[in-house]
């Protein structure tokens, strides 16, 4: 990935949830189907990471964050396909003053965007986060 597109990843990542609260607001069902579709998303993206064993070559601070991330899409997840199921909670979401499970979703979807933006701002550092960076032969400069 270029740096200009890591930015703009970075920049798109940080509004989130903002841009999740449009999408609702304006789409209503329509949105909140996009809402819940990126959250079951990034759950899968991040339980397939665990799975691969990501975590054990990450560093203990990155591989942390992707655990709180896959739990934050988890409970976003289940709250956001409420939205979908139940009309109430349909309106609820359109709600300036969020309270009870509203107040939840919104909180796990911040939470969500927020562990992905710092992840992504670290897997754009040149160790990507990783426990050792890959190492340069001398002679090829080609990773080992």
């Amino acid at each position: 990935m270029t740096p200009e597109a890591g930015r703009v990843v970075l920049g798109l990542s940080g509004m989130g949830f903002p841009l999740t609260q449009v999408a609702i607001r304006r789409l209503g069902r329509p949105g909140a189907a996009v809402v819940a579709a990126v959250s079951v998303g990034l759950l899968a993206r991040d339980a397939a990471m665990i799975a691969g064993g990501a975590p054990a070559r990450l560093r203990r601070g990155p591989a942390a964050l992707l655990g709180l991330e896959a739990m934050a899409a988890g409970l976003a997840s289940v709250l956001g396909l409420r939205l979908l199921a139940n009309a109430g909670a349909l309106q609820r979401a359109l709600d300036p003053r969020p309270s009870g499970p509203e107040a939840l979703r919104r909180f796990a979807l911040g939470a969500l965007f927020g562990l992905h933006t710092l992840r992504f701002r670290i897997y754009l550092q040149p160790d990507r986060g990783l426990q050792q960076p890959p190492a340069e032969t001398a002679a090829e400069g080609a990773p080992r």
